[in-house]
């Protein structure tokens, strides 16, 4: 198994699918697995550590249940790649496997930041280089966070006023 870490969110140009862009320590090997809207969104949000009530997703509620029975989640794997789609796991700390899809592994483990892994073979036949996908361009996120920078250095106070100079 080689850990992995989430890279980026994107959305295919044609079918409008989000990707989810996983990619090893040095970054020079990634993998990108379609996900489903829903656990995108929770993805993009990232870690939430905070467990209350009107906060809860339905992805906390596999960590409670773990909990509930006296186990917690160690981290999610992509262990297979069979007839071009991924299987992944969830694992708990007695060594034990839960079979899940591969996007609700990835939501689960970005939102309790658990660690992710794929498996080796997986890595092998379905890796790509990172710099043959991205070529020269900067990391999405690294772009983004240039572009909050900018525009950070540039706000005043008084670009968030309301037309009567309230807080409106």
């Amino acid at each position: 198994m080689e850990e992995v870490h989430l890279v980026t969110l994107v959305m295919h140009r044609v079918t409008r699918e989000p990707l989810a862009v996983l990619a090893d320590a040095a970054e020079d090997r990634c993998l990108v697995v379609a996900i489903r809207a829903p656990q995108a969104e929770v993805m993009a949000a990232g870690p939430h550590p905070a467990r209350e009530d009107d906060t809860r997703l339905t992805q906390d509620v596999v960590a409670d249940v773990a909990a509930a029975l006296g186990r917690f989640l160690t981290g999610a794997e992509i262990t297979d790649l069979v007839d071009e789609r991924f299987h992944a796991v969830l694992r708990l700390d007695d060594g034990s496997a839960a079979p899940v899809r591969p996007s609700d592994a990835l939501a689960i483990a970005v939102r309790d930041a658990l660690p992710i892994a794929v498996a080796d073979h997986v890595m092998a036949e379905a890796g790509q280089s990172w710099r043959e996908l991205q070529g020269d361009r900067p990391h999405p996120q690294s772009v983004e966070v240039d572009e909050m920078r900018a525009f950070l250095d540039q706000v005043t106070p008084d670009d968030f006023r309301g037309e009567n100079g309230g807080d409106g």
